[in-house]
């Protein structure tokens, strides 16, 4: 009997230690995203560029247009700057976390703003040196 409850007590032990750590990358990578994110709502490269990936691109895939653009990482900068993308703040909602080993996810998030179009974006993230980066942003228009 005391076999069996020592059993149990270690397997929940490290059920607990495993669900911890998923809470924690979770929360990571939304920071990480949260601050994309907002860097782009209020066209401050400054705070953006520190969430970039030096291989960092947008794929934008346009439903109406059934084409789909890829953006470099200074061309995307330079489109945060010059506010030909952002400078309106927008709600995430988020859908979908998952995680590659534990240095890669991917994100699922909806992007909304009243009067402009919605967002489907599917970003992808890579853990360098403890710090989550954005390496990919693929979007989808929804018209």
């Amino acid at each position: 009997m005391k076999t069996r409850i020592f059993a149990f007590l270690t397997i929940f032990t490290l059920l607990s230690c495993q669900s911890n750590a998923q809470d924690s990358a979770i929360s990571d990578v939304k920071s990480t995203i949260e601050s994309y994110i907002d860097a782009g709502d209020t066209n401050d490269v400054v705070k953006l560029k520190p969430h970039l990936h030096t291989d960092f691109r947008v794929v934008l895939y346009d439903n109406k247009k059934s084409k789909t653009s890829i953006l470099d990482k200074s061309t995307y900068v330079s489109f945060i700057d010059t506010k030909k993308f952002g400078g309106y703040e927008r709600t995430a909602n988020y859908e979908d976390f998952q995680f590659i080993e534990k240095n890669m996810a991917t994100v699922k998030v909806t992007l909304t703003s009243p009067g402009k179009p919605t967002l489907r974006n599917f970003y992808s993230l890579v853990k360098i040196k403890n710090n989550w980066l954005v390496i990919q942003d693929y979007v989808i228009l929804i018209p």
